[in-house]
Protein backbone atom coordinates (compact mmCIF):
# COMPACT_ATOMS: atom_id res chain seq x y z
CA UNK A 1 0.00 0.00 0.00
CA UNK A 2 2.70 2.16 1.08
CA UNK A 3 6.54 2.26 0.48
CA UNK A 4 8.83 4.34 2.50
CA UNK A 5 11.31 6.14 0.17
CA UNK A 6 13.97 8.40 2.24
CA UNK A 7 12.30 8.59 5.28
CA UNK A 8 9.24 9.11 3.82
CA UNK A 9 5.46 7.55 3.22
CA UNK A 10 4.76 7.78 -0.72
CA UNK A 11 1.16 7.50 -1.28
CA UNK A 12 -0.12 4.47 -3.75
CA UNK A 13 -3.44 4.91 -3.12
CA UNK A 14 -5.88 8.34 -1.73
CA UNK A 15 -5.77 6.95 1.90
CA UNK A 16 -3.55 6.90 4.49
CA UNK A 17 -1.64 4.44 6.30
CA UNK A 18 -3.49 4.49 10.16
CA UNK A 19 -1.38 6.81 12.19
CA UNK A 20 -2.03 4.30 14.86
CA UNK A 21 0.44 1.85 13.44
CA UNK A 22 2.63 4.52 12.96
CA UNK A 23 3.01 5.81 16.31
CA UNK A 24 2.31 5.11 19.60
CA UNK A 25 1.86 7.20 22.75
CA UNK A 26 4.74 8.17 24.24
CA UNK A 27 6.71 7.67 21.35
CA UNK A 28 9.47 10.43 20.49
CA UNK A 29 9.57 12.00 17.30
CA UNK A 30 11.70 14.90 15.32
CA UNK A 31 11.03 17.45 12.59
CA UNK A 32 13.20 20.29 11.09
CA UNK A 33 12.23 23.91 10.84
CA UNK A 34 13.84 26.05 7.94
CA UNK A 35 13.61 29.91 8.10
CA UNK A 36 13.51 31.82 5.26
CA UNK A 37 17.74 32.18 5.42
CA UNK A 38 17.79 28.47 5.06
CA UNK A 39 19.29 28.23 8.66
CA UNK A 40 17.28 25.09 10.06
CA UNK A 41 16.66 23.71 13.75
CA UNK A 42 15.94 19.98 14.49
CA UNK A 43 12.95 20.47 17.14
CA UNK A 44 12.18 16.79 19.51
CA UNK A 45 9.19 15.99 21.41
CA UNK A 46 6.28 13.56 22.45
CA UNK A 47 3.38 11.93 21.14
CA UNK A 48 0.69 13.14 23.45
CA UNK A 49 -2.12 11.80 21.67
CA UNK A 50 -3.39 10.14 18.35
CA UNK A 51 -6.29 10.43 16.43
CA UNK A 52 -7.71 9.00 12.97
CA UNK A 53 -6.36 12.51 11.29
CA UNK A 54 -3.53 14.16 13.66
CA UNK A 55 -1.39 13.87 15.97
CA UNK A 56 -0.70 15.84 19.48
CA UNK A 57 2.95 16.41 20.58
CA UNK A 58 4.93 18.44 23.16
CA UNK A 59 8.06 19.84 21.78
CA UNK A 60 10.54 19.81 24.24
CA UNK A 61 13.68 20.56 22.59
CA UNK A 62 15.43 22.25 20.29
CA UNK A 63 19.05 21.54 19.04
CA UNK A 64 19.21 18.83 21.47
CA UNK A 65 18.63 21.61 24.56
CA UNK A 66 16.06 20.77 26.56
CA UNK A 67 13.29 23.79 26.96
CA UNK A 68 15.53 26.76 25.85
CA UNK A 69 14.31 30.16 26.45
CA UNK A 70 13.93 30.82 22.57
CA UNK A 71 11.67 28.34 21.69
CA UNK A 72 8.15 29.64 20.83
CA UNK A 73 5.92 26.47 20.99
CA UNK A 74 4.90 23.59 23.38
CA UNK A 75 2.14 21.48 22.28
CA UNK A 76 0.89 21.56 18.38
CA UNK A 77 -1.70 19.65 16.64
CA UNK A 78 -0.26 18.07 13.54
CA UNK A 79 -2.78 16.87 10.63
CA UNK A 80 -1.91 14.02 8.65
CA UNK A 81 -0.88 16.21 5.58
CA UNK A 82 1.86 18.02 7.59
CA UNK A 83 2.54 14.45 9.38
CA UNK A 84 3.74 12.75 6.30
CA UNK A 85 4.70 15.75 4.02
CA UNK A 86 5.57 18.69 5.79
CA UNK A 87 4.60 22.33 5.47
CA UNK A 88 6.52 25.11 3.54
CA UNK A 89 8.63 26.00 7.03
CA UNK A 90 8.74 22.19 8.90
CA UNK A 91 9.99 18.95 7.29
CA UNK A 92 7.41 15.76 8.24
CA UNK A 93 7.72 14.08 11.63
CA UNK A 94 9.29 11.20 12.23
CA UNK A 95 10.06 8.80 14.57
CA UNK A 96 13.66 9.44 16.42
CA UNK A 97 15.42 6.24 16.19
CA UNK A 98 18.23 7.73 18.19
CA UNK A 99 16.05 7.27 21.68
CA UNK A 100 16.08 4.41 23.74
Amino acid sequence: MYSLVKGRIKKKNNNYPSLYDIFELGDRVKRVYKDKNGNSKEYKGIVLAIDKKSIEIYWDSIDGKYRPKEMEIGFSNCQIDEIFYGTDKYSSIEKDKNYN
